[in-house]
């Protein structure tokens, strides 16, 4: 019998969109506070890993990407939702016009309030952001 108040672990795709020497990071209100995300979300039943990642860049920033490589896989716990979600992450260019526009997000639940875009090093310095540390040791291993 399933237990429906065991936690959940949640697959989803985040993009590391590169333009120039530097990478997008996006800003939402969660909770009591701000975090520092990447572009994505969950993957969809039916949906390959590609599909979704290319679908909820388009929602969230309105930018087309390219996939370049996998750059692995980070992870984070919601202790208010009691769900882990595993995130493969994968290295993208964008295509096209580089206008990120957040007003278009169909996700009713997702405040998108701001982005940057910022270098590497910017984004591991812990007084800037405060990302979750699996993502930043995929960071730190950028060329």
């Amino acid at each position: 019998m399933y237990n429906q108040t065991m936690p959940k672990i949640i697959a989803s795709v985040k993009a590391l969109i590169q333009y120039r020497d530097t990478y997008l990071v996006l800003k939402a209100p969660i909770h009591k506070g701000d975090v520092w995300d990447l572009p994505g979300g969950k993957i969809e039943y039916g949906e390959t890993p590609y599909e979704a990642l290319i679908r909820e860049v388009k929602e969230e920033t309105c930018l087309s990407v390219t996939i370049d490589r996998s750059l692995g896989a980070w992870w984070f716990y919601s202790k208010n939702h009691r769900h882990e979600v595993i995130c493969h992450t994968f290295l993208c260019t964008p295509v096209g016009e580089v206008n990120v526009d957040l007003t278009h997000n169909p996700a009713v639940d997702e405040d998108i309030s701001a982005f940057y875009w910022e270098t590497k090093q910017d984004l591991l310095d812990q007084n800037k952001y405060e990302l979750e540390e699996s993502l930043k040791e995929i960071i730190r291993k950028l060329e």
